[in-house]
């Protein structure tokens, strides 16, 4: 089939999950379909970052979005009941470029990535649509509210109430939906048109069992992402200094882009070493101890949980990090509630290498079986084949229907 694939970002350097997960949706889908990728331009680098994408598509097209414009539409706020994130991120000559494209070609399918570009299909007629959420905003914001000082936490509360409204609204605005985790879809309203394609990893990551560097904690992302900030604070300021009590030389690694200021301060503490941008993640995975995802907020499937065992590398988990992964205390990971159990889950896989190994094993067999971008990008292709089949049959777009994907996987 043939594809209008609209990004959030331009799919290249993969830093954030949205990228990572647009770059390997398009490199799979490019060996079965015709794929030309309408994106936002990149903000440096141009041409590199073209060249990584350009062999998986047949056209590009870029629309710039100067920050001018994303904040002239952020001032209107007052007069619309559209997410915040909305109003900043969606360029409206994204919308006219895809009515125009949509147009002059023959398309089989639209896929928009993130309620951030959903205003896309406002224009668009006579064409099934798919939107692929990743994860639902609305509990992200719900979650963050609780986490944000109190002078913040008023603006969370009211993206959270105009992030639910939208969902609901594009729910039954596209053919389909898509989200990387059963937990989002339930934050959604379970409707029959909205599936989960979960988030994978490359399996070609080498699992690296022995030489691993002994007492490194590890902890990656997108630093700067609120959620990432502020676990690697409350894991520095609430869990380290019981760890450092069982074993004192004990070092927490922050391993990720653009970390702000109230992390870089961090290192400070002993042990704690910040980053920044790094050429490879996997090669600090492969070389630590352990790694944690202590996150205290947050939606979605956390891509790192994902990395670290694919790696090799014993995860300790809380909750918010589990995203709807298929995986089990004691058996695939750790799981702790607060600040006195994750200390615990931590020393005692610093302490028993022989349980670290025994979980890493566990876990990657896990990877291989479920979490490859593979087994993503095939769930995401029926749901292509469920829109496009609704579409020509001129089924109803109510999201109630009983043809769900995600039922028949239960």
């Amino acid at each position: 089939m043939k594809i209008l694939f609209v990004a959030s970002r331009f799919p290249w350097p993969t830093t954030q999950g949205d990228r990572l997960r647009a770059y390997h949706q398009l490199r799979l889908l490019s060996q079965r379909h015709q794929i030309v990728l309408l994106a936002p331009q990149p903000e440096a680098d141009i041409e590199e970052n073209l060249g990584v994408i350009q062999p998986f598509c047949e056209k590009i097209h870029l629309v710039a979005t100067p920050l001018w414009r994303r904040l002239w539409r952020l001032a209107h706020a007052p007069f619309t009941a559209l997410p915040l994130q909305t109003l900043f991120a969606f360029d409206p000559h994204m919308g006219r470029q895809a009515e125009r494209l949509v147009h002059e070609d023959t398309f089989d399918l639209v896929h928009v990535q993130l309620m951030r570009m959903a205003p896309v299909a406002d224009g668009l007629r006579g064409i099934p649509t798919v939107i692929d959420f990743i994860d639902a905003l609305s509990l992200n914001m719900q979650r963050r509210t609780q986490r944000e000082a109190w002078y913040r936490a008023w603006l969370f509360a009211l993206e959270t109430r105009r992030a639910q409204a939208y969902e609901q609204r594009l729910s039954l605005r596209y053919d389909q939906a898509v989200v990387s985790t059963l937990q989002d879809h339930q934050a959604l309203g379970a409707h029959s048109c909205i599936h989960v394609a979960a988030n994978g990893v490359d399996p070609g990551r080498v699992f690296v069992e022995d030489g691993r560097h002994p007492n490194v904690i590890a902890f990656t992302g997108h630093i700067s992402y609120f959620p990432n900030a502020d676990a690697a604070i409350w894991f520095v300021n609430q869990v380290l200094p019981l760890v450092r009590r069982h074993v004192p030389d004990v070092q927490f690694w922050i391993i990720g882009a653009d970390p702000p200021p109230a992390v870089q301060a961090l290192t400070q503490h002993a042990g704690v070493i910040v980053t920044g941008r790094v050429p490879s993640i996997t090669h600090y995975l492969q070389q630590a101890t352990l790694a944690v995802a202590p996150m205290q907020c947050g939606s979605g499937m956390q891509l790192k949980v994902l990395e670290a065992m694919a790696c090799g590398a014993p995860v300790v988990v809380t909750p918010f990090a589990l995203g709807g992964l298929d995986v089990r205390h004691d058996e695939h990971l750790l799981i702790a509630h607060d600040a006195a159990g994750f200390a615990n889950s931590v020393t005692q896989l610093l302490q028993d290498r022989p349980l670290g190994r025994r979980l890493a094993a566990s876990a990657r067999r896990l990877v291989d079986e479920q979490y490859t971008w593979e087994h993503s990008v095939a769930q995401l292709e029926e749901v292509y084949a469920l829109a496009i089949r609704q579409h020509r049959e001129g089924s109803d777009r109510n999201c109630q229907g009983s043809d769900n994907l995600l039922e028949s996987r239960l």
